[in-house]
Protein backbone atom coordinates (compact mmCIF):
# COMPACT_ATOMS: atom_id res chain seq x y z
CA UNK A 1 0.00 0.00 0.00
CA UNK A 2 2.62 2.39 0.98
CA UNK A 3 4.18 1.76 -1.98
CA UNK A 4 1.70 2.83 -4.15
CA UNK A 5 0.94 6.06 -2.58
CA UNK A 6 4.77 6.76 -3.00
CA UNK A 7 4.51 5.70 -6.88
CA UNK A 8 1.52 8.10 -7.16
CA UNK A 9 2.87 10.80 -4.94
CA UNK A 10 6.16 10.52 -7.68
CA UNK A 11 3.59 10.52 -10.89
CA UNK A 12 1.91 13.80 -9.71
CA UNK A 13 5.38 15.49 -8.93
CA UNK A 14 6.71 14.52 -12.51
CA UNK A 15 3.46 15.69 -13.73
CA UNK A 16 4.02 19.01 -12.10
CA UNK A 17 7.14 19.55 -13.44
CA UNK A 18 6.62 18.51 -17.10
CA UNK A 19 4.11 20.50 -17.66
CA UNK A 20 5.00 23.10 -15.57
CA UNK A 21 7.82 23.77 -18.01
CA UNK A 22 5.66 24.20 -20.65
CA UNK A 23 4.72 28.24 -19.76
CA UNK A 24 3.15 30.51 -21.68
CA UNK A 25 6.22 32.84 -23.10
CA UNK A 26 4.75 36.33 -23.69
CA UNK A 27 6.03 40.03 -24.18
CA UNK A 28 4.69 43.93 -25.06
CA UNK A 29 4.74 46.17 -27.58
CA UNK A 30 3.90 49.80 -26.17
CA UNK A 31 3.02 52.74 -28.76
CA UNK A 32 2.94 55.86 -27.44
CA UNK A 33 2.30 59.47 -29.45
CA UNK A 34 4.17 62.21 -28.82
CA UNK A 35 0.83 64.35 -28.51
CA UNK A 36 -2.69 63.26 -28.87
CA UNK A 37 -4.15 67.00 -29.46
CA UNK A 38 -3.29 68.73 -33.28
CA UNK A 39 -4.05 70.49 -35.59
CA UNK A 40 -4.83 70.13 -39.48
CA UNK A 41 -0.85 69.98 -41.15
CA UNK A 42 0.61 68.95 -37.64
CA UNK A 43 2.81 66.21 -37.45
CA UNK A 44 2.32 63.02 -35.10
CA UNK A 45 5.57 61.25 -33.59
CA UNK A 46 4.64 57.77 -31.84
CA UNK A 47 7.18 55.59 -30.44
CA UNK A 48 7.33 52.00 -30.80
CA UNK A 49 8.92 49.99 -27.51
CA UNK A 50 8.98 46.55 -26.51
CA UNK A 51 9.21 45.27 -23.20
CA UNK A 52 8.91 42.78 -20.79
CA UNK A 53 10.20 40.17 -23.21
CA UNK A 54 10.13 36.38 -21.53
CA UNK A 55 11.11 34.05 -24.85
CA UNK A 56 13.58 32.02 -23.61
CA UNK A 57 17.87 32.36 -23.71
CA UNK A 58 17.52 32.98 -27.33
CA UNK A 59 15.11 36.70 -26.87
CA UNK A 60 13.02 37.75 -30.40
CA UNK A 61 14.14 39.46 -33.51
CA UNK A 62 10.60 40.34 -35.26
CA UNK A 63 7.59 41.91 -34.62
CA UNK A 64 4.88 41.81 -36.88
CA UNK A 65 1.58 43.98 -36.44
CA UNK A 66 -1.57 45.35 -38.65
CA UNK A 67 -1.01 49.73 -38.51
CA UNK A 68 -5.19 51.07 -39.05
CA UNK A 69 -5.44 54.60 -39.55
CA UNK A 70 -8.01 57.33 -40.93
CA UNK A 71 -6.74 58.02 -44.41
CA UNK A 72 -9.12 61.11 -44.52
CA UNK A 73 -7.58 62.65 -41.70
CA UNK A 74 -3.44 61.24 -41.60
CA UNK A 75 -1.41 61.62 -44.86
CA UNK A 76 -0.87 57.99 -46.86
CA UNK A 77 2.09 56.34 -44.60
CA UNK A 78 4.69 54.50 -46.56
CA UNK A 79 7.72 52.76 -45.04
CA UNK A 80 9.92 55.86 -45.21
CA UNK A 81 7.58 57.02 -42.50
CA UNK A 82 8.97 54.80 -40.12
CA UNK A 83 12.50 55.07 -38.64
CA UNK A 84 14.00 51.81 -37.09
CA UNK A 85 16.06 52.39 -33.28
CA UNK A 86 18.66 50.02 -31.89
CA UNK A 87 19.53 48.42 -35.06
CA UNK A 88 15.66 47.39 -36.29
CA UNK A 89 14.59 47.89 -39.70
CA UNK A 90 10.88 48.47 -40.31
CA UNK A 91 8.87 47.71 -43.96
CA UNK A 92 5.71 48.54 -44.24
CA UNK A 93 3.18 47.65 -47.02
CA UNK A 94 1.10 50.66 -47.97
CA UNK A 95 -0.40 49.16 -51.37
CA UNK A 96 -3.81 47.91 -51.23
CA UNK A 97 -4.60 44.48 -51.00
CA UNK A 98 -4.94 41.62 -48.71
CA UNK A 99 -1.77 42.70 -46.58
CA UNK A 100 -2.36 46.38 -46.93
CA UNK A 101 -1.21 47.84 -43.22
CA UNK A 102 1.20 45.07 -42.65
CA UNK A 103 4.73 45.96 -40.92
CA UNK A 104 7.26 44.18 -39.89
CA UNK A 105 10.30 44.93 -37.68
CA UNK A 106 13.34 42.97 -37.85
CA UNK A 107 16.49 43.14 -36.10
CA UNK A 108 19.61 40.87 -37.75
CA UNK A 109 21.29 39.86 -34.50
CA UNK A 110 20.79 37.64 -31.45
CA UNK A 111 17.47 37.70 -30.06
CA UNK A 112 16.49 40.78 -28.34
CA UNK A 113 15.42 39.81 -23.84
CA UNK A 114 15.34 43.56 -22.67
CA UNK A 115 13.14 46.02 -23.09
CA UNK A 116 13.86 48.40 -26.08
CA UNK A 117 12.89 51.19 -28.59
CA UNK A 118 12.76 49.68 -31.75
CA UNK A 119 11.73 53.02 -33.86
CA UNK A 120 9.43 56.19 -35.03
CA UNK A 121 6.59 56.18 -36.85
CA UNK A 122 5.42 59.76 -38.30
CA UNK A 123 1.84 60.43 -39.21
CA UNK A 124 0.98 64.26 -40.86
CA UNK A 125 -2.78 65.53 -39.94
CA UNK A 126 -4.17 66.49 -43.77
CA UNK A 127 -5.25 70.20 -44.12
CA UNK A 128 -8.66 71.28 -44.22
CA UNK A 129 -9.63 68.13 -41.69
CA UNK A 130 -12.51 68.88 -39.54
CA UNK A 131 -12.82 68.65 -35.74
CA UNK A 132 -13.34 65.41 -34.82
CA UNK A 133 -11.31 62.29 -32.55
CA UNK A 134 -9.79 60.19 -34.74
CA UNK A 135 -7.67 56.72 -33.70
CA UNK A 136 -4.43 55.25 -34.41
CA UNK A 137 -4.20 51.14 -34.11
CA UNK A 138 -2.20 48.53 -33.86
CA UNK A 139 -3.39 45.20 -34.48
CA UNK A 140 -3.26 41.74 -34.43
CA UNK A 141 0.63 42.24 -32.69
CA UNK A 142 2.94 39.21 -32.31
CA UNK A 143 6.22 37.79 -32.25
CA UNK A 144 7.94 34.13 -32.09
CA UNK A 145 10.44 32.34 -29.65
CA UNK A 146 11.50 30.29 -32.45
CA UNK A 147 8.72 28.09 -32.19
CA UNK A 148 5.88 29.34 -30.45
CA UNK A 149 3.83 32.30 -31.69
CA UNK A 150 3.60 34.95 -29.19
CA UNK A 151 0.58 37.61 -29.13
CA UNK A 152 -0.13 40.29 -27.08
CA UNK A 153 -2.37 43.09 -26.87
CA UNK A 154 -3.80 45.82 -29.56
CA UNK A 155 -2.48 49.40 -29.05
CA UNK A 156 -5.06 52.32 -29.98
CA UNK A 157 -3.92 55.92 -29.57
CA UNK A 158 -7.13 58.42 -29.74
CA UNK A 159 -6.33 61.60 -31.34
CA UNK A 160 -8.35 64.78 -31.01
CA UNK A 161 -8.01 67.18 -34.40
CA UNK A 162 -8.55 70.86 -33.28
CA UNK A 163 -9.74 73.27 -35.86
CA UNK A 164 -7.43 75.48 -37.77
CA UNK A 165 -7.45 79.14 -36.53
CA UNK A 166 -8.90 81.48 -38.08
CA UNK A 167 -10.42 78.81 -40.30
CA UNK A 168 -14.27 78.00 -40.43
CA UNK A 169 -14.62 74.68 -39.74
CA UNK A 170 -15.68 72.65 -42.59
CA UNK A 171 -16.99 68.81 -42.89
CA UNK A 172 -14.07 66.38 -44.28
CA UNK A 173 -15.18 66.32 -47.70
CA UNK A 174 -12.77 63.57 -48.97
CA UNK A 175 -13.85 60.64 -49.93
CA UNK A 176 -11.84 57.11 -51.08
CA UNK A 177 -12.07 55.51 -54.20
CA UNK A 178 -15.30 54.20 -54.60
CA UNK A 179 -16.86 57.17 -54.02
CA UNK A 180 -18.12 56.32 -50.75
CA UNK A 181 -17.26 58.61 -47.47
CA UNK A 182 -15.29 57.26 -44.75
CA UNK A 183 -17.25 57.36 -41.47
CA UNK A 184 -14.07 57.21 -39.28
CA UNK A 185 -14.13 53.65 -39.17
CA UNK A 186 -10.73 51.42 -39.93
CA UNK A 187 -10.23 50.88 -43.32
CA UNK A 188 -9.14 46.81 -42.01
CA UNK A 189 -11.55 44.76 -41.46
CA UNK A 190 -9.47 42.00 -39.23
CA UNK A 191 -10.45 39.43 -42.18
CA UNK A 192 -6.71 39.82 -43.90
CA UNK A 193 -3.81 37.43 -43.26
CA UNK A 194 -1.40 38.56 -40.24
CA UNK A 195 1.37 39.39 -42.29
CA UNK A 196 2.68 39.27 -45.70
CA UNK A 197 3.82 35.34 -47.78
CA UNK A 198 7.50 36.28 -47.45
CA UNK A 199 7.69 36.97 -43.77
CA UNK A 200 5.74 34.18 -42.67
CA UNK A 201 7.43 32.08 -39.74
CA UNK A 202 7.68 28.63 -40.85
CA UNK A 203 6.04 25.89 -37.96
CA UNK A 204 4.65 28.19 -35.78
CA UNK A 205 3.07 26.59 -33.02
CA UNK A 206 0.25 27.16 -31.10
CA UNK A 207 0.58 29.97 -28.47
CA UNK A 208 0.80 28.04 -25.13
CA UNK A 209 -1.89 29.27 -22.74
CA UNK A 210 -3.47 28.66 -19.60
CA UNK A 211 -4.57 24.89 -20.37
CA UNK A 212 -1.32 23.66 -19.18
CA UNK A 213 -2.82 24.07 -15.30
CA UNK A 214 -5.75 23.10 -15.96
CA UNK A 215 -4.58 19.90 -17.28
CA UNK A 216 -2.47 19.86 -14.34
CA UNK A 217 -4.80 20.25 -11.95
CA UNK A 218 -7.49 17.19 -13.69
CA UNK A 219 -4.04 15.35 -13.30
CA UNK A 220 -3.75 16.13 -9.66
CA UNK A 221 -7.45 15.03 -8.58
CA UNK A 222 -7.16 11.64 -11.07
CA UNK A 223 -4.23 10.90 -8.80
CA UNK A 224 -6.12 11.53 -5.51
CA UNK A 225 -8.74 9.90 -6.78
CA UNK A 226 -7.11 6.33 -7.22
CA UNK A 227 -5.59 6.47 -3.51
CA UNK A 228 -9.11 7.15 -2.13
CA UNK A 229 -10.23 4.32 -4.13
CA UNK A 230 -7.27 2.02 -3.66
CA UNK A 231 -7.64 2.66 0.33
CA UNK A 232 -11.28 1.87 0.61
CA UNK A 233 -10.65 -1.76 -1.83
CA UNK A 234 -8.07 -2.39 0.74
CA UNK A 235 -10.78 -1.78 3.53
CA UNK A 236 -13.17 -4.27 2.14
CA UNK A 237 -10.96 -6.48 1.28
CA UNK A 238 -9.66 -7.01 5.09
CA UNK A 239 -13.63 -6.78 6.11
CA UNK A 240 -14.05 -9.57 3.69
CA UNK A 241 -11.39 -11.85 5.15
CA UNK A 242 -13.10 -11.17 8.08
Amino acid sequence: MRKLVKVLILLLIVLFFSIGCVYATGFSFLATANKTEVKPGDTISINLNIADIDAGELGINTIEAVLEYDKNVFEPITSSDFTGANNWSITYNNETGENEGKFVAVIVQTGVTEDQNIGTLNLKVKSGVSKQTTKISFTNIKTNDGSTEISTADQNISVEIKASENTDILPNQDSDQNGNKNQGQSINDGEKDTMPEENRSPNVLPQTGSYTYLILIACGILVIISIIGYIKYNKNKDIDKK
